[in-house]
């Protein structure tokens, strides 16, 4: 990690690559360049016929990220568990003044061009800038008991420091507006100038934190916990111990057999929402365990779940109940009978169809009635939402409303879920709702 040089060394590491840039480029028609790291308000006081290429670290900003990676600081007590990363984000101005006409423009696209081609800086470019004998950073700034701290341990950190162009944020009162906002605020004349953010700077604090002896025994007792886990459910059209149909749909009294890993045990039991299953461990398995649904329960979509009660290793205290993960189980609503009563006026029906299901209906769940076209028809489908119940109940009313008249195709919707149609040699032939009385 970077120790408290590490906003200085990054300067200098800067310095260093855009003076080794602008000597590269062989500039000397435009005479001599200077490449510093001055107050905006003294580079504006230097001689303004000087070709100058600035860099300048005028804020430094909190790197949400990096500070959130380790625990706080301290306990409850006061006392310290962790030095959290003082993790920073740079913000630097590059300026350029020069001597001549159009100097300040070709010295600012080249340092522009720098930091263009130079967006990382590498751990051998911060080395070779902050070594030899004399580095532009060294530890004679440090306090002296401090000064075994090296400079260079800026290149030792793990997250790699980068170079971005960076607007400032005009929604945020907090930061400046603009360049020229910056430069109001150092009371100096706005110069040729451009944005840059480097992030991020890990500066990790030396002070000691509080240790923990080994661990020398383990309190109390513990014993593995062997998860049920379900990985499918399927309906069971001949009931228990028959062969599975995947692909048809749920009803309430189904016979289902859920699937998955480490399902049997001594003692066991099925919850589907709040409902709770009896399960017969005799012809349970590891692999597959059959329940039947109850004939009332509520269609739409449930949570289907394994349960195995279990004594802890030891004995004594309460037995405790190991529960698998939740498995959405769609039910589909059972259609047992429906009426139509209304009229038909010039090729239109107005009036209510009202649907008796095989199971009740929740007063919370929202209902409603599909209606499609018997194949060959050529109106078009539609769906109308049913009327809100007071209380739980096997019907259900659909007010409907200037549709065509004709024979149609009727569904229960309920929770997403919806009823199932016969199926006849032309497709589709039933249930059927004859809306031309």
């Amino acid at each position: 990690m970077s120790n408290a040089l590490a906003i200085a060394s990054v300067t200098a590491v800067l310095m260093d690559m855009l003076n080794d840039g602008v000597a590269n480029a062989n500039l000397d028609a435009i005479g001599p360049i200077d490449v510093t790291a001055m107050p905006l308000d003294q580079v504006s006081a230097e001689d303004p016929a000087t070709n100058r290429l600035n860099i300048y670290m005028w804020h430094a900003t909190r790197n949400a990220a990096w500070s959130n990676e380790r625990l706080p600081a301290r306990g409850q007590q006061g006392n310290r568990l962790d030095s959290p990363y003082l993790a920073l984000d740079l913000h630097f101005v590059l300026t350029a003044t020069g001597s001549e006409t159009l100097n300040a423009e070709i010295i600012l696209g080249y340092g522009m061009q720098i930091l263009h081609e130079t967006p990382v800086l590498t751990r051998a470019a911060i080395r070779t800038a902050l070594g030899g004998v004399t580095p532009p950073v060294d530890a004679s700034l440090l306090p002296a008991g401090l000064r075994s701290i090296l400079a260079s341990d800026l290149a030792d950190q793990f997250e790699q420091i980068r170079i971005t162009p960076a607007v400032p944020d005009t929604e945020n009162p907090m930061q400046l507006e603009g360049l020229s906002n910056l430069w109001s605020a150092f009371s100096a004349p706005l110069r040729a100038s451009s944005l840059y953010q480097v992030c991020c700077v890990l500066i990790e604090s030396r002070t000691p934190v509080r240790s923990s002896l080994p661990v020398l025994t383990l309190g109390g007792r513990t014993a593995p916990l062997r998860s049920p886990t379900i990985s499918r459910i399927a309906r069971l059209p001949g009931g228990a111990g028959t062969a599975r149909d995947l692909m048809a749909g749920i009803e309430p009294g189904d016979w289902v057999a859920i699937e998955g890993t480490a399902l049997a045990s001594a003692q066991m039991r099925a919850r589907l929402g709040d409902r709770i299953l009896a399960v017969d461990p005799a012809i349970a398995t590891n692999l597959r365990v059959d329940v039947q649904l109850p004939a009332d329960i509520r269609a739409g979509l449930s949570l289907l779940q394994i349960e195995h009660l279990f004594t802890p290793e030891g004995g004594g205290g309460d037995r405790l109940w190991e529960m698998s993960n939740a498995m959405p189980l769609v039910i589909t609503p059972q259609l047992a009978s429906h009426t139509v009563t209304g009229t038909t006026a010039s090729g239109r029906f107005s009036g209510t169809v009202a649907a008796t299901l095989a199971h009740p209906v929740g007063d919370d769940q929202v209902a409603a009635l599909l209606f499609n076209p018997l194949p060959g028809g050529g109106n078009d489908a539609f769906s109308v939402r049913c009327r809100s119940r007071s209380a739980a109940g096997t019907e259900i009313i659909a007010d409907v409303v200037d549709v065509a008249a004709d024979t149609y195709l009727i569904r229960v919707e309920i929770g997403g879920a919806a009823s199932a149609l016969s199926m006849g040699a032309a497709g589709f032939d039933g249930p059927v709702a004859d809306l031309d009385p």
